[in-house]
C-alpha cells in the first residue's frame, strides 16, 4: 500500500509510509446463505470477557476523524474500527494475534480518543490492552519487561534505586558519555527514555516532603498524597507544586510510601503485574482509613507509615488517577480486597478536580504571561474534568489563555511509546506543535507526566520559546505571586 508523505512546516513527515501483510479479503463470490437462516456467531477461542464489547463496533469510520495514529500514517488497521476487527478476527480463529502483533496491536496509543466519536462506545484501548496481555500469554512475556514491571516498580523502593544508579551515572559522567557516544541508542526501551529525559533532578519528590511549609488555617480536610513514580523521578517540581497548592488551599496531607501504581503495566499488556501492584497499593493504603471520619491532625505533611484517617485520596497525573479509579474493576472479584479496591477507587480525585469541587481559597497574584493548555488524553471522555484546568487558570489575574487547536489529541508519548514507535510518536508529535505555536503562547500547560515529558521533548525540537508546565506549577507561580506583584 503506498502512502503519499506530506512535509509538514517542521519538515516531518505527518504520514508513515508503511504496508502490512494482512489475511487476504473473502472471495467475492462468497456463498449467501438461504433466507431465513442465519450463519451461527462463531465461539471466541479466547479473551471472551472482551467479546461483546469488540462485536459492539459498527464500521461506521468515525474514529478515522481523531485516531492520531491514523492522521500521521492513514490505513485502515491504524484506526479503531481496523483495529477492533483484526483482533476479532484472531478470537474468532480467522489469523493469530502474533500476525498483528507488530502493527495494529503495537502502535496503538490506547488513549481512547476514538471514543468520543464512537457512537456505540466501543472501549478501543481495553480491548488492544487485553489483546496485548493476550498476546503475551501466548507468546511469553519479554524478560526484561517482566522483570521491571514484576520486581522493580511495585516496590516503593525499587524507583528510589533507579533513581540513586541515574544519578550515580550523572554524577561520574557516565550518562554524558554513554549518549554523546550514542550507547544509549543500543540499549532498547531504557537508553531511548534516557535519551528522551535527559538528566534527573538531584532530589525525588518523595524527598521534598519535609520542606514544605505548614497548612494555610483554617484547616478544610486531610487528604492522602498519590505520589506517581515517573514523575517522582522525572518532574518532582511538578509534584512539589502540587502539594504546596493543596496546603495553601487549607488541606493537610499524608504522602504514603507505595510503588508503582499498574499503569505501565496495563499498557504494556501484563496481567498478573496489573493485579500485583494494584493489590500492593490498596493495602498500602488501609493504614490511611480511606471513607473514615478524619483525625485531627497538626498541620503537617507526613511521609511514610499512615496515621490518622484521610478524607480522600489525589493525585496530580491523569493517568495514574484515572487507573486508581479502575481499581473497583481490577481487583473487583478479589475476595479479601474487592472491597477496599473499590473504596479506594471511589475516594480518589485529581488535584485539580478536588480544589475546583471543594472551592478554591489560596489568595493569587497575577501572572503576565500567554498559555493554552493540552488536554491529557487520560481524562474522562466529554467529562467535566476536561474544562478544570481552564477554570482554575481562570482565576489568575492577568492571565491570558488561548484555545489550543486539538487540545485533546494525543501528543503520541504514553509511556514508553515514544520509544518502541519513534516514527509515530515524532510525527504526532510535530503535528501537535504545529497547533501549539499557531497560538503564540509562551507557556504550555499540561498535568499528566508522560505528556509533560514528550511536549517538553517537542518543545525543545519545535519551539524552544514555549515553556512547559504542569497545571499546578503554574497555579503555585500564582500563590506565591499574591501580594508580591507579577511573576517572570
Amino acid at each position: 500500500m503506498a502512502v503519499v508523505a506530506v512535509e509538514s512546516r517542521f519538515g516531518v513527515p505527518p504520514t508513515i509510509g508503511r504496508a502490512m501483510s494482512l489475511p487476504p479479503a473473502a472471495p467475492s463470490q462468497a456463498p449467501v446463505e438461504p433466507p431465513g437462516e442465519a450463519t451461527a456467531v462463531p465461539a471466541p477461542r479466547f479473551l471472551a470477557d472482551i467479546y461483546e464489547d469488540v462485536s459492539r463496533c459498527n464500521k461506521c469510520s468515525l474514529c478515522q476523524a481523531v485516531c492520531p495514529t491514523y492522521q500521521v500514517n492513514p490505513v485502515e488497521w491504524e484506526t479503531a474500527r481496523g483495529r477492533v476487527a483484526l483482533i476479532r478476527d484472531a478470537m474468532e480463529g480467522r489469523l493469530e494475534l502474533r500476525e498483528i502483533a507488530d502493527g495494529p496491536l503495537s502502535t496503538c496509543l490506547t488513549c481512547d480518543n476514538c471514543m468520543a466519536a464512537c457512537p456505540p462506545r466501543v472501549p478501543t484501548a481495553a480491548i488492544v490492552a487485553r489483546a496485548r496481555q493476550e498476546l503475551h500469554e501466548q507468546e511469553g512475556y519479554p524478560r526484561g519487561q517482566r522483570w521491571l514491571l514484576r520486581r522493580v516498580l511495585p516496590r516503593p523502593g525499587g524507583t528510589r534505586t533507579l533513581h540513586r544508579l541515574s544519578r550515580a551515572a550523572q554524577v561520574t559522567g557516565l550518562h554524558a558519555a554513554a549518549r554523546g557516544l550514542r550507547i544509549t541508542r543500543w540499549m532498547g526501551t531504557v537508553g531511548g527514555m534516557a535519551e528522551r529525559i535527559g538528566p534527573l533532578p538531584r532530589r525525588r519528590a518523595d524527598q521534598r516532603v519535609a520542606g514544605l511549609p505548614a497548612v494555610t488555617p483554617p484547616v478544610r480536610g486531610r487528604l492522602g498524597f498519590l505520589i506517581c513514580c515517573y514523575q517522582n523521578l522525572v518532574a518532582p517540581e511538578a509534584t512539589e507544586a502540587a502539594m504546596r497548592v493543596l496546603l495553601a488551599n487549607g488541606f493537610e496531607l499524608e504522602a504514603p510510601e507505595l510503588g508503582c501504581f499498574g499503569l505501565p503495566a496495563q499498557s504494556l499488556g501484563d496481567g498478573p503485574a496489573v493485579q500485583e501492584m494494584a493489590k500492593r497499593t490498596v493495602t498500602g493504603l488501609a493504614g490511611l482509613g480511606v471513607g473514615s471520619v478524619r483525625g485531627a491532625g497538626d498541620g503537617r505533611t507526613v511521609q511514610g507509615a499512615a496515621g490518622s484517617a484521610v478524607d480522600g485520596l489525589v493525585g496530580d497525573v491523569a493517568s495514574c488517577v484515572g487507573h486508581v479509579r479502575r481499581y473497583g474493576r481490577i481487583l473487583g472479584d478479589d475476595p479479601a480486597l474487592g472491597d477496599a479496591a473499590r473504596r479506594v477507587a471511589g475516594a480518589t480525585d485529581l488535584a485539580s478536580v478536588h480544589l475546583e469541587r471543594a472551592g478554591w481559597r489560596a489568595p493569587l497574584g497575577p501572572l503576565t504571561w500567554h498559555v493554552t493548555i493540552d488536554e491529557p488524553c487520560s481524562l474522562p471522555i466529554d467529562g467535566p474534568e476536561r474544562g478544570v484546568a481552564r477554570a482554575l487558570l481562570a482565576r489568575i489575574p492577568e492571565l491570558r489563555i488561548t484555545p489550543l487547536q486539538e487540545a485533546a489529541m494525543c501528543c503520541g508519548g504514553p509511556g514508553s511509546y515514544a520509544t518502541g514507535q519513534p516514527e509515530h510518536s515524532d510525527a504526532i508529535l510535530a503535528r501537535k506543535f504545529e497547533n501549539v505555536v499557531a497560538t503564540g503562547a509562551d507557556v504550555l500547560v499540561t498535568e499528566n507526566v508522560s505528556c509533560l515529558v514528550q511536549l517538553r521533548v517537542g518543545a525543545r525540537r519545535h519551539a524552544p520559546q514555549v515553556r512547559v508546565m504542569h497545571l499546578m506549577e503554574v497555579l503555585d507561580a500564582a500563590v506565591r505571586a499574591a501580594g508580591k506583584g507579577p511573576a517572570a
